[in-house]
């Protein structure tokens, strides 16, 4: 198979992926459990072109794709974000979100991402994430580390969700 992952900008060709990752993301996450327009209009404030190019040239913001045979089939966003409370003495980094379309969720791709994405941010204590309670990808998430330290609720639905950590000191 031919996997590979590497660095997206805000060119017209990374926005046309980062929107396609993002509406499958949001439809697989949130179709059985949210109102279709409600999901509808969530998808569209999400596709935000101007949001976007802002996003990704963030100088704290850093996104990686995984691409199968050239497509697009998974990105994470590396974030400066605030983190939880009881990370507040640490420096950590936050996943925003770490995303593989069901389609091709499997050990090869989950494994490209996570191994490019974990080289970029090795000088960091800890790893935070937020996802939801039915994500396929926790069972990942724990090999690789990450523990469920908290729940809490998304947004936008206000489904439930876990904060998940990784600390260096526990790997």
């Amino acid at each position: 198979m031919d996997i590979i992952s590497k660095f997206t900008i805000a060119s017209e060709e990374g926005l046309r992926h980062l929107f396609s990752l993002r509406k499958t993301q949001y439809t697989q996450q949130y179709q059985e459990t949210v109102n279709a327009d409600n999901l509808a209009n969530y998808i569209t404030t999400q596709l935000d072109a101007k949001e976007a190019i802002l996003e990704l040239n963030n100088l704290s913001t850093q996104m990686l794709s995984v691409f199968v045979k050239e497509e697009p089939v998974g990105y994470v966003l590396i974030k400066q974000t605030p983190s939880p409370e009881i990370l507040k003495d640490l420096k950590v980094i936050n996943y925003a979100p770490f995303y593989i379309s069901a389609d091709h969720n499997n050990a090869e791709v989950r494994d490209s991402l996570w191994n490019k994405s974990l080289s970029l941010v090795c000088n960091y204590d800890a790893i935070w994430t937020e996802v939801l309670q039915s994500d396929p990808l926790i069972p990942s998430l724990e090999q690789w580390g990450f523990k469920v330290e908290e729940q809490s609720m998304m947004a936008p639905f206000g489904k439930p969700s876990y904060i998940m950590i990784r600390r260096k000191s526990n790997v």
